[in-house]
């Protein structure tokens, strides 16, 4: 694959992971204030851990997916052979820890650098996520809190 084929397909799946990722948290955000609500009478402390329980279940799922794709995306370009060797290349690479210990041929290394980038990016949002929840649950905490 040329260099500009894999920058190409690279920033395609990128994108696809990237619209998954922050279209997995908008679709859960409605869901948020009725568990909530569903919550409320067991307690502060079980209603902020029930919120960020969800708030992590839906970004494990939602990276994932991604890793599934990048996976899939690895077989298609032919890096790899087998699925099990895709799927395990795809998850170190995808969280950055890039163990070494599976090398691709240089005609799609540059397009496993966005596996990287798309992991990169999806964590940080991953993690303006929970901080979010967090910001809008303490507050409520303390509230509650403060009446008893």
């Amino acid at each position: 694959m040329s260099l500009m084929t894999q920058i190409l397909y690279g920033t395609g799946v990128l994108a696809v992971c990237a619209l998954i990722h922050v279209g997995a948290v908008i679709v859960s955000l409605p869901a948020f204030p009725r568990f909530a609500s569903a919550l409320a009478p067991r307690g502060m402390m079980i209603k902020a851990g029930g919120i960020l329980l969800f708030g992590i279940i839906v970004i494990v799922i939602a990276h994932t997916i991604q890793i599934w794709i990048w996976a899939g995306s690895f077989l298609l370009v032919d890096a790899f052979g087998d699925f099990p060797t895709s799927f395990y290349f795809s998850t170190v690479t995808y969280t950055t820890l890039g163990y070494g210990d599976v090398v691709l041929q240089p005609e799609v290394r540059v397009f496993a650098t966005f596996a990287a980038i798309a992991g990169l990016l999806t964590f940080g949002i991953s993690t303006a996520f929970l901080i979010s929840l967090l910001v809008r649950t303490l507050p409520t905490l303390s509230d509650e809190a403060q009446k008893h």
